[in-house]
C-alpha cells in the first residue's frame, strides 16, 4: 500500500507537472502587474509584489504559447516596450526583465522549449548583427550558412516542444515541402496535435493534391 501511493505522488505529480505551467518572474518594479495575451487579448494578470510576480494554471495544448507584457494598466500593454513570447509547458518558466535581451526586453527561460528559443535569439541577433555589417561576400557567405546550420539544428533539437514548430512555421520556403513532412513525422504526438502543426499538415496537404 506504501509503495502504491509512492508510486501514485510520482507519476500524478508528473502528470500534473506535464499539464499545467508556472511562471516566475521578477522586475525591478515593486508594484505593477504583468499580463499574459493570446495574440494581443488579455488572458490573465498578475499583480507585482516586491519585485515578484507569478502566472500558474492549465496548458492549452492546442495553443501552448502565449505572450508577457509589463505595464501599469491593461491600456498599455499592446505598445509595451516589454514584450516577448512565452511557451507554456512543465516545470518552472523564468522570466526576468533585460535591457539587451533579444526577445522583447524579457529574458525567459527556465524549461526546454524556452531556453531553446532564447539562445536561438541571442545566437540568431548576434549572426544577423555580423552579416548586417559585413562587406566581403565570401565571409557573408559563410555568416549565412552558419545563420543556416543554426535554425535547421535548432529545430531538430526541438521536436519535441513548441520552440520546434516556432522555427518550423517561420522557416517559411527554407525547407521542401518533403522535408517539412519529415520534420512533422519526426514531432511528438503532442506537437502533432497543436493548431500550428495541423495546419501545416493541412496546407502540404492542399498543396499536394
Amino acid at each position: 500500500m506504501i509503495l502504491a501511493l509512492i508510486l501514485t505522488l510520482l507519476f500524478g505529480g508528473c502528470n500534473r507537472d506535464a499539464d499545467s505551467y508556472l511562471i516566475e518572474g521578477t522586475t525591478a518594479k515593486q508594484s505593477g502587474y504583468y499580463y499574459l495575451l493570446e495574440g494581443y487579448n488579455i488572458v490573465d494578470s498578475a499583480e507585482v509584489v516586491n519585485g515578484h510576480y507569478r502566472f500558474e494554471g492549465q496548458i492549452d495544448a492546442r495553443v501552448p504559447v502565449r505572450n508577457i507584457a509589463s505595464a501599469s494598466s491593461a491600456i498599455e500593454v499592446v505598445g509595451n516596450t516589454r514584450f516577448a513570447q512565452v511557451i507554456l509547458e512543465g516545470g518552472t518558466i523564468e522570466v526576468s526583465e533585460d535591457d539587451y535581451s533579444p526577445t522583447g526586453g524579457l529574458k525567459v527561460v527556465g524549461t526546454k522549449g524556452n531556453e531553446a528559443m532564447y539562445n536561438f535569439a541571442v545566437e540568431a541577433m548576434a549572426l544577423q548583427e555580423q552579416i548586417r555589417d559585413c562587406f566581403d561576400n565570401t565571409t557573408r557567405k559563410r555568416l549565412m550558412t552558419r545563420y543556416e546550420k543554426l535554425v535547421d539544428r535548432t529545430i531538430r533539437r526541438n521536436l519535441d516542444n513548441y520552440a520546434g514548430v516556432n522555427l518550423l512555421m517561420a522557416s517559411g520556403g527554407r525547407y521542401s515541402a518533403e522535408q517539412r513532412r519529415e520534420f512533422i513525422e519526426r514531432m511528438s504526438s503532442s506537437m502533432r496535435q497543436t493548431e500550428a502543426v495541423e495546419s501545416m499538415i493541412e496546407n502540404l496537404n492542399t498543396n499536394n493534391n
